[in-house]
């Protein structure tokens, strides 16, 4: 481990636990700016302790911490927390050390970090396809499928392009999530600022910052425009999260149904337009349904296959 990357893994495990005060933040940023090598080597510090905290990779070669033991964290195991994160962060790294270009897939319920050969941070939600290409002059991402957030390493030189079918989002330095939809793609940022546009589309570029989303559309004579939201909400799957604001029933039962394979079933199509508020984890889709139920007046019955939400029988009797 060389003497970067180790103090990059001691400030990473610093920022994890909460560790650091206003002086250590600033000690970070002072740190993070003197080396143009101490940024990437950061991020792929956090990578792995990321990796390691959902026990995605080097499970067989690393004792893998918990989340609630990643969590309690003393200063006296920072050496040890240390090694494992840029040993996993490493397992990762490899592969763009040794190509400019790869696909990473993830299954249903499945998220993974990864960190780039530039010093750059994907996390790639449930069910995605990302394609990445960094030969050229741009920094090249093509999400296929799926849904993937970005923390973005500063190169003015070569921008970072991701391509989500007709739909293109640009930045040099930033963090954003681009999530492809039937119609279009939905743009998220959460830092910075990006440029977002359609093939065909007439007139500039979309900006869209910090705070913002945007739907853009793969066909529509109307162009997009930028709106504030809650990014923290809308991008709570990075936390196994699914934050409802008063969205409809269908709509939530299609969300949590993206992330699990036993999936929820809507028997009246009237429940489905109700609208619901309330913060669920995303692998307990039976305490959705049961809440939806109860909210409802109906019930909810379950089976190794799929989860039911339905009318009760009195009021399924009622004239």
């Amino acid at each position: 481990m060389s003497d970067i990357d180790a103090q990059a893994a001691e400030w990473a495990v610093r920022v994890d636990v909460g560790a650091l005060d206003q002086a250590g933040r600033h000690a970070l940023d002072v740190w993070l700016e003197a080396d143009a090598r101490h940024r990437g080597a950061f991020l792929r510090a956090q990578a792995g302790l990321r990796l390691l905290e959902h026990g995605r990779v080097v499970s067989k070669v690393l004792p893998v911490p918990s989340r609630s033991r990643s969590r309690l964290m003393t200063p006296g195991r920072l050496v040890q927390a240390t090694g494992w994160g840029l040993a996993a962060a490493g397992v990762v790294a490899v592969a763009w050390l040794l190509s400019p270009f790869h696909d990473f897939r993830t299954d249903t319920g499945e998220q993974r970090r990864v960190a780039l050969r530039d010093g750059s941070v994907a996390m790639i939600n449930t069910d995605s396809r990302v394609g990445v290409n960094f030969v050229g002059r741009e920094r090249r991402i093509a999400l296929r499928r799926g849904e993937a957030w970005f923390q973005v390493a500063k190169d003015h030189e070569h921008p970072f392009v991701v391509d989500a079918g007709a739909v293109h989002v640009r930045a040099t330095g930033t963090a954003f999530a681009v999530r492809r939809e039937a119609l279009g793609a939905r743009v998220v940022v959460t830092e910075g600022r990006v440029v977002a546009w359609r093939d065909g589309a007439a007139g500039a570029p979309l900006a869209i910052s910090a705070g913002q989303e945007a739907f853009i559309a793969d066909a529509t004579p109307l162009p997009p425009k930028a709106q504030t939201v809650r990014t923290d909400d809308v991008l709570a799957w990075r936390r196994g999260e699914i934050v409802l604001g008063g969205e409809t029933i269908a709509s939530a039962v299609s969300e949590f149904n993206r992330y699990n394979e036993r999936k929820i079933v809507l028997r009246d199509p009237e429940v489905g337009q109700r609208t619901i508020v309330g913060y669920f984890l995303i692998d307990q889709p039976q305490q959705f349904a049961l809440a939806a139920a109860r909210m409802t007046g109906g019930k909810m019955r379950e089976d190794k296959n799929e989860i039911v939400i339905e009318h009760s029988q009195q009021k399924a009797d009622l004239p």
